[in-house]
C-alpha cells in the first residue's frame, strides 16, 4: 500500500509540475496584441489619435511603410487636428472584436503642406520604419507621404500583452510538494520493507551455529552490494534538482498571484516621450519645443545676416524684426561698414514663457544667448505663430540692457496670459507704452509721462533722448533744419502677464527724422547709412529717414508705485527716402 501511495504521489506531483510548464510553453498567452489598418483610402493625411493609441495599456510601438514618400510625427491632439485642418484624412479607430485599426475618411481638401519642421510636433520621423512611444490621450500621431498622394497604407500598432500566469507558481510548488510525499513515501515503505525481512528464529532447540565477524560482514556485503548508494545518490538527486526547478521557475513575481489591488491594473500613460506634461490648461509650447524653436531660429539668422538674404530672413522674421534686417542688408551692401543685426544664439535659452492657449495666433517670450559670446547681449526674442501650418517668427528681438533685471514669470509647463493691447489692468495699457516714451525721448522731464517711467539705466534716452535731438539739430547751418516725430502703429504691441500682475511688453517706436532746406537752392546732403538706403545723394527738397525702434519694457499693475522700466532695445535705420 506504501508503495502504492509513493507511486499515486509521483504520478500527481509530475502532473501539476507538466501543467505548471505548459502555462509558460504551450498554454502561454500571446506577447503583443498587434492591430494592422485596413480599408485605407487615397485621403494624404492618416492621423492615430491618442484614444487609439490608448485602447491597449502598454507602450505603443507603431510600424509605418508605404511605396512612395512616409513622414510620421506625433503631437499634441489639438495641434494635430488644427494641422490637418480640412484636407481629406484618415483617423484610425481601434476595433476590439477584430483586433484591428478601421478607418474613417473626412474632410474635403486633396493635399497638405510639407509637414517636415513644423514647429508643432514633438517628434517627427522621416522615412519608413518602426517607432515605440508611450503617448498620452492627449497626443496624436500623424501620416503623411507627399502631401498630395496616399498617405502610407502599411500601418499597424502593437501593444503588450500582459503574459503573467499567475497559476504557475502554486502549479510547481504542488507538484514539488507531491513529488518529495511520494519519495519520503518510497523510503518508508523501503524500510518498512527491510524491516519485516530481518532475521527470524528457527524452530527447534538448538542454537544456529556461529560466524564469525569477519564472515557476518563480508555475508552482508555480498547480500546489500554498491548498487545502495547509487539508489541513495539518485534519490538525493532527484529531489534537490526538482527543487532547483521550483526556485528557478517560481521566482518570477508573474507566476504567483499578486494581492492588493487589481491585478491586471497597469500604470497610466504619461508623455515622457514627448517631453510634454499633463496640465490644466494648453500651452502654446512645451520647452523642448521651444528650445527647438529658437534652434531653427537662429541658424536661418546667422546664414541669413551672412548672405543678407531677405527671403530667407523672411522664413523665421516677421513685423518690426524683418523691417530691421531687410534695411541692414540693404544697406550693408552697399557701406562694408555697417554691423549686421545682433547675433541669436540657442546656447543658453534662459527664459522661456509660453502664451497659455491652444488657440492661434500664438505667442513666445525667450530669453537667448551664448555664454561664450561676451560682446552680445542676451537676446530677448518675441515669437509668434499666425496659424498652424506657419512657423514661430520672431517679432521683436531686442538687445537686453546690461543690468536689466526681467521679473518673475510663470514655468513653462504652466504658461501665461497675453493681454488685450487696450488691457486696462496695466499701469499704462500695452499700445500706450510706445507713444509715451516716445514723448520722453522727445522732452525728457517735461514729459507728462515722465513720472510713469524709471529714468535710471535707461541708456536709450542718451543715445536718441532730448539732448541728442537737440545736439544734432545745433550741428545743422543756417541753410536747413530738422524735425523729430514719433509713433507706434496701433495693435502693434504684445504684452505678456508676469508673476506680479504686471507684464513684459514688447513695442515698436519709429522715430523720423526729416532734414529740410531753409533757403532757395540750398541742398541737404546724405551720407553713411542714410546715403545707402536711400539712394539719394542730395535733395533741395530734404531727407526723410525712419529708424525703427524695438522696445522691452516691464509694466508694473494698475495701482502699483512700480514705475515702468526699460529692459532692452534694438533700434537701426528702417527706411529713407527724399521728402515728397
Amino acid at each position: 500500500m506504501r508503495f502504492v501511495l509513493a507511486i499515486v504521489s509521483f504520478v500527481i506531483g509530475l502532473l501539476l509540475v507538466g501543467l505548471g510548464v505548459a502555462q509558460r510553453t504551450v498554454f502561454a498567452p500571446p506577447s503583443s496584441t498587434v492591430a494592422q489598418a485596413s480599408s485605407m483610402t487615397t485621403a494624404p493625411v492618416t492621423v492615430i489619435p491618442g484614444s487609439t493609441l490608448n485602447a491597449n495599456p502598454g507602450y505603443q510601438r507603431i510600424n509605418v511603410a508605404g511605396s512612395g514618400t512616409v513622414f510620421a510625427a506625433y503631437g499634441k491632439t489639438s495641434d494635430v487636428d488644427a494641422w490637418v485642418g480640412d484636407a481629406k484624412h484618415n483617423t484610425l479607430r481601434y476595433d476590439a472584436e477584430g483586433e484591428r485599426l478601421v478607418a474613417r475618411t473626412t474632410g474635403s481638401d486633396d493635399s497638405v503642406p510639407d509637414p517636415k519642421g513644423s514647429d508643432l510636433w514633438y517628434q517627427e520621423y522621416d522615412g519608413a520604419g518602426q517607432f515605440t512611444v508611450r503617448l498620452p490621450q492627449d497626443v496624436s500621431v500623424v501620416l503623411v507621404g507627399d502631401g498630395k498622394s496616399a498617405a502610407p497604407s502599411d500601418v499597424s500598432v502593437t501593444w503588450p500583452r500582459d503574459t503573467a500566469t499567475p497559476s504557475v507558481g502554486p502549479l510547481m510548488v504542488a507538484g514539488g510538494v507531491f513529488v518529495l510525499g511520494g519519495i519520503v513515501l518510497l523510503v518508508w515503505a523501503f524500510l518498512h520493507q527491510r524491516r519485516s525481512r530481518g532475521p527470524r528464529r528457527r524452530s527447534g532447540g538448538t542454537r544456529p551455529p556461529r560466524v564469525r565477524a569477519s564472515r557476518r560482514a563480508a555475508a552482508a556485503g555480498a547480500q546489500v552490494p554498491a548498487r545502495s548508494r547509487r539508489g541513495r545518490r539518485s534519490m538525493i538527486a532527484v529531489p534537490v534538482v526538482l527543487v532547483g526547478t521550483l526556485a528557478l521557475a517560481g521566482c518570477s513575481s508573474e507566476y504567483w498571484p499578486q494581492g492588493g489591488g487589481d491585478a491586471t491594473a497597469t500604470a497610466t500613460p504619461t508623455a515622457s516621450a514627448t517631453g510634454a506634461a499633463e496640465q490644466a490648461e494648453p500651452t502654446a509650447a512645451t520647452r523642448q519645443q521651444i528650445n527647438r524653436i529658437v534652434g531653427r531660429i537662429a541658424e536661418v539668422a546667422t546664414k541669413a545676416d551672412a548672405d543678407k538674404d531677405a527671403d530667407l530672413a523672411a522664413t523665421r522674421f516677421t513685423g518690426p524684426a524683418l523691417e530691421l534686417r531687410k534695411a541692414n542688408y540693404q544697406i550693408r551692401d552697399k557701406d562694408q561698414d555697417v554691423q549686421a543685426p545682433p547675433a541669436i544664439s540657442a546656447a543658453d535659452i534662459s527664459v522661456s514663457l509660453p502664451q497659455q492657449t491652444d488657440t492661434w495666433p500664438r505667442t513666445v517670450f525667450v530669453v537667448a544667448s551664448d555664454p561664450d559670446d561676451q560682446k552680445t547681449a542676451p537676446q530677448a526674442l518675441t515669437l509668434v505663430q499666425e496659424s498652424a501650418r506657419d512657423d514661430y517668427k520672431v517679432a521683436y528681438d531686442v538687445s537686453l540692457e546690461a543690468d536689466a533685471k526681467l521679473p518673475s514669470v510663470a514655468p513653462v509647463s504652466i504658461g501665461t496670459a497675453q493681454l488685450a493691447s487696450d488691457s486696462k489692468l496695466l499701469a499704462l495699457a500695452p499700445d500706450a507704452v510706445g507713444p509715451a516714451y516716445g514723448d520722453i525721448l522727445s522732452k525728457d522731464a517735461d514729459s507728462k509721462y515722465a513720472d510713469l517711467f524709471q529714468a535710471d539705466g535707461d541708456d536709450l534716452r542718451g543715445k536718441i533722448g532730448k539732448d541728442y535731438k537737440d545736439k544734432k539739430s545745433a550741428s545743422l547751418p543756417d541753410t536747413a533744419k530738422i524735425e523729430y516725430s514719433s509713433e507706434s502703429p496701433d495693435g502693434s504691441a504684445i504684452a505678456l502677464a508676469t508673476n506680479g500682475a504686471g507684464a513684459l511688453v514688447s513695442v515698436n517706436l519709429n522715430e523720423i527724422e526729416k532734414v529740410t532746406p531753409t533757403a532757395d537752392g540750398a541742398e541737404v546732403n546724405t551720407e553713411g547709412a542714410v546715403k545707402a538706403l536711400s539712394g539719394v545723394d542730395s535733395s533741395k527738397k530734404g531727407i526723410s529717414a525712419t529708424y525703427g525702434v524695438q522696445l522691452l519694457f516691464s509694466v508694473p499693475a494698475v495701482g502699483s508705485d512700480d514705475k515702468i522700466v526699460l529692459l532692452g532695445f534694438t533700434q537701426g535705420l528702417t527706411a529713407a527716402s527724399e521728402v515728397q
